[in-house]
């Protein structure tokens, strides 16, 4: 078994956010992710660089109906592209059974085929904080919102038939997940399912120090640890690397909290997610244009 596998996973399908930046084409926006996860494996290989790392092969097809709008499949939108490349994931975690996975997204889905795997692995043993201004349990057919990424922590904990229509190995209870960071609309249109899926949650202002995370944790006697890392659970005046601009939380703030788990626990999972690099986007479509760019 590999101890540690860093899994470069640069899906773009599971977001529907182009609405989010006028000053790129739909397509750029839609696919940023693709560069941001590139990114995110390039800084952290400038850190610690991995001899165990694999990459998630995404397509890059881009898909609109009639009406321009992204093509929904039975209420998720692109659903057979995500269905073949977590069917990508889990091979390549089969293959080289990590014991620890460093996931470098693209958007909030790739947490899902690693999470499960480890889920799997460690049982009633793992627990998972998902920091993240979105609890992202929508459900397949929501009229709310019908990208999967919205999906993420459902998929996980294994509602909405998610965990068979995506051949997931394992699902985690419920009463072992805490969302961490909660501001938006989301958090607000889906407060009454979290409840109603038994999801626990501390808000920013809970959260400002580690003491109410370490205590949830001992509370659900949790061995080992997963986290998710959305950046957009980051206030956008400090950082602004994501989509979605109501997150409160400080780098600080969050940087203290993981320390301070990864101290007490064992952290068998972390997924950085949501990483969508608008400046570089940009900076790429002038470098398309410049000469003796693309002659080699």
């Amino acid at each position: 078994m590999a101890h540690l596998l860093r899994l470069v996973y640069p899906q773009w399908q599971g977001g529907d956010i182009a609405g989010w930046f006028d000053d790129l084409s739909p397509k750029e926006a839609a696919q940023g992710y693709v560069l941001g996860a590139q990114i995110l494996s390039l800084l952290a290989d400038s850190i610690a660089p991995s001899e165990n790392t694999a990459v998630v092969e995404v397509a890059t097809d881009f898909a609109l109906d009639s009406a321009g709008r992204r093509v929904v499949q039975d209420g998720i939108i692109d659903k057979a592209a995500l269905m073949r490349q977590t069917k990508a994931a889990l091979a390549i975690l089969e293959a080289r059974k990590p014991a620890k996975i460093l996931t470098l997204g693209g958007e909030c889905a790739v947490s899902v085929p690693s999470f499960c795997y480890l889920a799997h692995l460690y049982a009633d043993d793992v627990a998972l904080l998902w920091i993240d201004a979105h609890p992202d349990i929508g459900l397949p057919g929501d009229e709310f919102y019908k990208g999967y990424h919205a999906m993420a922590v459902s998929a996980i904990i294994g509602q909405g038939g998610l965990t068979q229509t995506f051949g997931l190995p394992a699902a985690l209870a419920p009463q072992k997940v805490l969302l961490v960071g909660l501001h938006s609309d989301e958090a607000t249109h889906y407060a009454a399912r979290q409840r109603e899926f038994g999801l626990e949650s501390l808000a920013p202002k809970e959260a400002t120090d580690s003491k109410n995370v370490l205590q949830w944790l001992d509370k659900v006697r949790a061995k080992k640890v997963m986290i998710h890392l959305d950046l957009d659970v980051f206030d956008p005046k400090e950082l602004y690397a994501a989509v979605g601009n109501t997150g409160q939380m400080s780098i600080e703030q969050v940087s203290r909290i993981i320390q301070d788990v990864a101290k007490k626990f064992d952290v068998v999972g972390l997924s950085v997610a949501e990483h969508l690099p608008q400046v570089q986007i940009k900076l790429k479509r002038l470098l398309q244009g410049l000469p003796l760019v693309k002659e080699v």
